[in-house]
C-alpha cells in the first residue's frame, strides 16, 4: 500500500481543487471591478480602437450630407448675407431636392426663434418644407424647467408616439422641449429630438431613438425621418430592442443605440449648401446645375453645420472632430442597412470569461516554466483578441477589456499559488536530491513529484557499486585528516561522473558507492550509461592516483559491480525521514559481483543482461559462470573494456585468444588451456583475469575436477 507525501501524489490531486478555487477567485473579484465602474473608461476606449482599427462596411451611398462649411459662410459672405442666413436661403436647396427625387430632405438645424429679417421670411422657407413633403425638422429636449411653450401640444400630436411592450429602465427625464417656430412646425413631414448626451469619457457612440416626454416618445431627428418615410410599421418595445414592424433594432439597458461607425468624417458623400442652393438657380434659368440631379436621386439628404465657428462639433470615437449631422447620418445609415453593431450577451461574456479563467490557471499549475505559462497567456490573450476582432467585423462588440483583466488575475492569482505551494515543493525536491541527482533527473522530479511517493514501484534499473580495494589498509596508515581529504576528492571526482551520466547516487558507505540507472527517469540506454560511467571513472582515478603521487600518497584501485534487472524503487522510510532507493535481488547481485573482481584481477564487472542491453555500444571479455554467495543459479559475467569503436587492436586481439583459451579451459583440456593463458601474459602481464585462469589450470593439471564439472565458480566470499 503506498502513503503518498503531503507535497507529492496528494499535492497533484489537490491542485485540481486549487483551480476551482482560484478560477472562482479570478471571477468574484473581475465582478466586483466591473461593477465598481472602473474597467468602464477602458472598454469604451478599446470600443474607439476597434472602429479605428477594424476594416468595416463602407458608408450607405444612400445617405448623403450637405454642409454648411466655412467655404459656404465665406461665399454668402461676399454677396452681402452675414450668418445667421435668411429662411429663405433654404428654400432653393430644399426645391432642388425635390425636383431632384430626394428621399427626404432632414435639418440638422434649430429654427426655434422667428427670422431677424421678418416673418416673409419664415413663411417662404416653410412654404418649401410643406411643398417638399419630406422635410424632416428638429425639436430639442430639455432637462431644465423652462416657461411653457405653447407649441408643446402640437409637437406632441404631430411627434409624440405610444409604443407598447415593456419600456426600457433609467430613462432621464425630459422637463420642457424647445420646438420649431409654429409655421415650420406645422409646415414639417418629419420632427425629431437632437439632444444627445455624450458617454462619461465625453465621446459620442450612443443615441436615444426615443425620449419619454410627458406620456408619450418622442423620435430622435435620424428616427424619426426613417420611420416616417421608410419603415412606417408599427412600434413595440420588446427585451433589449425597439421593433419597427418586423424589424427589431437593438438597444441597451438605458434604452439607447449603439452606433455603428463607417469611418472618420467625410465618410458620407458630402454637398456644399452653397452649390446646391446655385444649382437650383442655374437650373431656374436653364443652366445645367452644379450637382446632378442623380447625385440626390432617392438620397436621404441631411443637412447640418461643420463650420468650426457653428458649434455642432463633436467628439467621436473615429474622430476627436466630428460634426454633429454626421452622428444622425451614421444613425440613419444603420438603421438603412439594419446591421446593426450588437454588444455581446451577457451570457457570452461570463463564458468567455470562465474559459479564459480555467484555461490560464490550469496553465500555470500544470505545467512548469516561465516560458510556458508566458506562452499560455499569449495564447489566450491573442485568441480571444482574434475573436474580439472577428466579433466586431460581423458587428458584434465583445468587451475585451473585462476578459483581459479576468485573465490577468486568474494568471496572477495562479502564478502566487504555484510559488507559494509548487513552488516550495520544487525547491525541497531540488534540496533534497541535488546533492545525488543529476539536474536532468531533477527536472523530471519537479515534473512529475508523484514520484516521490512514500513507497515504490517496479523498475527495470542497472545498479552499480564500487569499492576501492584494501582502502582500509592503507588509510590505518594515513593520518585521519588525510584519509578524509583523500577520500572527498575521490568520491567527488566520482560523483560528478554518475551525475553527467544522468545516474542517481544513492548512498555512500565509506569509501563505497552506490547508484543506479533507470529511474526516477525511464533510462532507454540505462545499461550503456552505467558502462560508460565505471569506464571514465576508472580513468578519472588514473589522474587523481598521478595527482595522490606527488603527494607520497598510495596508490588506489577501485572495483565496480554492473548489473541489470528488476528492482522496486521509491523512497523507502517513515512519512518524516526517507530516502529515494532501490532494494531487491537486483541490488544483491550487483553488489556481490563487486567484490567477485578480486577473484580475476578485474576492475569492471557485468552481468550477461547488462551487457545484452550494450550490443552495438560498449565492448566486453567474457569472464566465467559465477554462482555468487546465496545463489544456485549461476550468472554469467563479463569485463568491460572499452567503447565500441575505441579499443586499440591489440585489446581486441588479446580478447580473441582469451575467448579461446576459456574455450579450452570448459573443456577440460588444461594444458592447452594454460599455455593460451600464458602466451596472453608474456605480452600483458598485468592481465589479471588471464593470471587467474593460467592458475586455475596449473592447479587442475594437479588435481583434475571431479567428473560432471560445471565449470562453475563459486566464491567462498564476497
Amino acid at each position: 500500500m503506498k502513503r503518498n507525501l503531503g507535497l507529492t501524489a496528494t499535492f497533484r490531486h489537490a491542485k485540481w481543487l486549487a483551480a476551482l478555487g482560484l478560477t472562482l477567485a479570478a471571477l468574484v473579484l473581475s465582478l466586483v471591478l466591473d461593477l465598481s465602474g472602473a474597467i468602464q473608461p477602458y472598454r469604451l476606449k478599446t470600443l474607439d480602437v476597434l472602429f479605428r482599427r477594424v476594416p468595416l462596411p463602407a458608408a450607405s451611398p444612400q445617405v448623403v450630407v450637405v454642409t454648411v462649411d466655412q467655404p459656404d459662410l465665406d461665399f454668402f459672405k461676399n454677396q452681402g448675407i452675414t450668418w445667421p442666413w435668411p429662411r429663405e436661403v433654404y428654400a432653393p436647396l430644399i426645391d432642388y431636392c425635390r425636383w431632384a427625387g430626394a428621399k427626404a430632405v432632414i435639418f440638422d438645424i434649430l429654427f426655434t426663434e422667428a427670422s431677424s429679417y421678418g416673418s416673409k421670411d419664415d413663411q417662404k422657407f416653410a412654404k418649401a418644407v410643406a411643398a417638399a413633403g419630406n422635410a424632416a425638422l428638429p425639436f430639442f429636449l430639455s432637462r431644465e424647467a423652462k416657461p411653457p411653450n405653447p407649441s408643446e401640444a402640437d409637437l406632441l400630436k404631430q411627434a409624440g408616439l405610444t409604443i407598447p411592450g415593456p419600456a426600457p429602465q433609467n430613462q432621464p427625464a425630459y422637463r420642457s422641449v424647445v420646438t420649431p417656430i409654429p409655421s415650420l412646425l406645422a409646415a414639417a413631414a418629419a420632427l425629431g429630438n437632437v439632444e444627445s448626451s455624450p458617454d462619461a469619457d465625453g465621446i459620442y457612440r450612443r443615441v436615444r431613438l426615443v425620449a419619454p416626454f410627458k406620456d408619450k416618445w418622442l423620435p430622435n431627428l435620424g428616427f424619426a425621418a426613417f420611420h416616417r418615410f421608410g419603415a412606417p410599421g408599427p412600434l413595440r418595445f420588446t427585451p433589449g430592442a425597439l421593433k419597427v414592424g418586423d424589424l427589431a433594432i437593438p438597444l441597451d439597458g438605458q434604452g439607447q443605440f449603439l452606433l455603428k461607425f463607417r469611418g472618420p468624417s467625410r465618410s458620407h458623400k458630402r454637398f456644399s449648401a452653397a452649390n446646391i442652393i446655385a444649382s437650383e438657380a442655374r437650373r431656374q434659368h436653364g443652366q445645367p446645375p452644379i450637382y446632378p440631379p442623380a447625385d440626390f436621386a432617392g438620397k436621404w439628404v441631411l443637412v447640418g453645420l461643420t463650420a468650426p465657428g457653428l458649434l455642432d462639433l463633436k467628439a467621436s470615437p473615429v474622430a476627436a472632430v466630428y460634426p454633429g449631422v454626421e452622428v444622425h447620418a451614421t444613425l440613419l445609415d444603420n438603421l438603412l442597412r439594419g446591421d446593426f453593431l450588437r454588444p455581446a450577451p451577457l451570457w457570452g461574456l461570463w463564458a468567455g470569461i470562465i474559459v479564459l479563467c480555467a484555461a490560464m490557471v490550469l496553465v500555470v499549475l500544470f505545467f512548469s516554466g516561465l516560458a510556458a505559462t508566458l506562452t499560455g497567456f499569449a495564447a489566450l490573450a491573442l485568441a480571444y483578441l482574434g475573436l474580439v476582432v472577428g466579433a466586431f467585423h460581423f458587428g458584434w462588440w465583445a468587451d475585451p477589456v473585462l476578459p483581459g483583466v479576468a485573465l490577468g488575475l486568474s494568471f496572477t492569482l495562479a502564478a502566487a499559488f504555484s510559488y507559494a505551494t509548487e513552488g516550495r515543493q520544487k525547491l525541497y525536491i531540488r534540496r533534497m536530491f541535488g546533492q545525488y541527482m543529476s539536474e536532468t533527473v531533477i527536472n523530471h522530479l519537479l515534473e512529475h513529484p508523484e514520484k516521490l511517493q512514500l513507497g515504490g514501484e517496479r523498475r527495470r534499473v542497472t545498479l552499480f557499486f564500487s569499492d576501492l580495494a584494501g582502502f582500509t589498509t592503507i588509510s590505518e596508515r594515513l593520518s585521519a585528516e588525510t584519509v578524509v581529504s583523500l577520500l572527498n576528492d575521490y568520491l567527488s571526482a566520482m560523483t560528478e561522473i554518475i551525475l553527467d551520466e544522468a545516474g542517481t547516487v544513492d548512498k555512500f558507505e565509506g569509501d563505497a558507492i552506490m547508484a543506479f540507472w533507470g529511474a526516477p527517469l525511464d533510462q532507454a540506454d540505462q545499461a550503456p550509461r552505467a558502462c560508460r560511467a565505471a569506464l571514465r571513472q576508472q580513468a578519472a582515478l588514473q589522474e587523481l592516483n598521478r595527482g595522490f603521487a606527488g603527494l607520497d600518497l598510495p596508490p588506489l584501485s577501485m572495483r565496480i559491480g554492473l548489473h541489470t534487472g528488476d528492482a522496486i524503487v521509491g523512497n523507502l522510510g517513515s512519512a518524516k525521514r526517507f530516502d529515494y532507493t532501490v532494494i531487491g535481488d537486483t541490488v544483491n547481485l550487483a553488489s556481490r559481483l563487486e567484490g567477485v573482481n578480486k577473484f580475476y584481477g578485474s576492475h569492471v564487472m557485468a552481468s550477461e543482461t547488462t551487457v545484452a542491453e550494450c550490443t552495438g555500444t560498449v565492448e566486453f571479455r567474457e569472464l566465467d559462470l559465477v554462482a555468487v554467495k546465496g545463489k544456485e543459479q549461476a550468472v554469467r559475467v563479463f569485463e568491460v573494456l572499452g567503447l565500441t569503436g575505441e579499443l586499440e587492436p591489440e585489446l581486441i586481439r588479446r580478447r580473441q585468444d582469451f575467448a579461446q583459451a576459456l574455450e579450452l579451459y570448459r573443456q577440460g583440456r588444461f594444458p592447452e588451456a594454460g599455455a593460451g593463458f600464458e602466451a596472453i601474459l608474456t605480452e600483458n602481464p598485468e592481465d589479471g583475469p588471464a593470471g587467474i585462469y593460467r592458475d586455475r589450470c596449473r592447479k587442475f593439471m594437479e588435481a583434475p575436477p571431479p567428473a560432471g564439472w560445471d565449470t562453475v565458480f563459486r566464491p567462498e566470499g564476497k
